[in-house]
């Protein structure tokens, strides 16, 4: 598994928490400057440092990103050099993920027995989605998808927008050939898009942000007043509800 990570790492030891004993190789390709130019929070370096010293990171690879170039460049830039060190360990499989995912232990198992029994070449499940705490759910569910574990080899790479049978993040996809598409059932990822310390932070640097920066403003005031069970506000101004559901990793921010 590789991370890429410039914000939301108060998520991260959690998110690794999850997954790491199910997984061989664990790399974080971290960047000290957005795509945006803008400066990490103090705390990325030591914190990321001091989990490698743990154990729970094998590798870091520092990144500096090329602004000019656009968000999904550099997205897809950091994302292979994660497939790179996989490779270069040894890794048969590999997969890309953010410090606000997170998978339950079982359903991991699951995953990775199912690739491995199927010879399956990629996957993909759907994902629920957190606001402010994980204990706040979409409700309903969003209906599109994350790519999961794919298998690599020394050719392997992603291409941006390579067409997938899901919809999933153009930055994450390799040619699918044999492809597995999980049921919320089998497996879920659980998206702590929303859970913050600096919502603002994400916003701004977002990879998307062209899409919703004249309101982020009016978002992130939202975000900071709001109270269970008032309707949410999304990136896209929209109103959404949510649920209250179990606190599935024991964390709180």
């Amino acid at each position: 598994v590789s991370y890429n990570i410039f914000d939301g790492e108060e998520l991260l030891e959690n998110s690794i928490k999850s997954i790491r004993k199910n997984v061989d190789y664990i790399s974080v390709v971290y960047q000290e400057v957005s795509n945006f130019g803008n400066p990490c929070n103090t705390n990325l370096i030591p914190l990321i440092k001091r989990l490698k010293d743990e154990g729970l990171i094998d590798e870091l690879h520092k990144y500096k990103p090329q602004p000019q170039r656009g968000g999904h460049f550099n997205e897809i830039s950091k994302r292979n050099i994660g497939v790179f060190l996989s490779q270069g360990n040894g890794c048969t499989h590999h997969m890309a993920m953010d410090s606000d995912e997170f998978y339950t232990d079982e359903q991991f198992k699951f995953l990775k027995k199912t690739m491995l029994d199927g010879d399956f070449d990629s996957s993909a499940c759907q994902m629920c989605t957190y606001y402010k705490e994980p204990i706040y759910q979409l409700d309903p569910k969003e209906d599109y998808y994350v790519s999961l574990i794919f298998k690599i080899n020394s050719n392997s790479s992603y291409e941006l927008g390579c067409p997938f049978p899901v919809l999933v993040d153009p930055t994450r996809r390799m040619l699918p050939n044999k492809c597995k598409i999980f049921t919320r059932e089998e497996i879920e990822m659980h998206h702590m898009s929303f859970v913050r310390n600096n919502v603002e932070s994400k916003l701004l640097n977002s990879s998307a942000n062209s899409s919703f920066n004249t309101i982020i403003p009016k978002i992130v005031d939202y975000y900071n007043n709001w109270e269970y069970p008032n309707d949410v506000m999304w990136a896209s101004g929209n109103l959404l509800k949510v649920k209250k559901v179990k606190n599935l990793f024991n964390f709180e921010l």
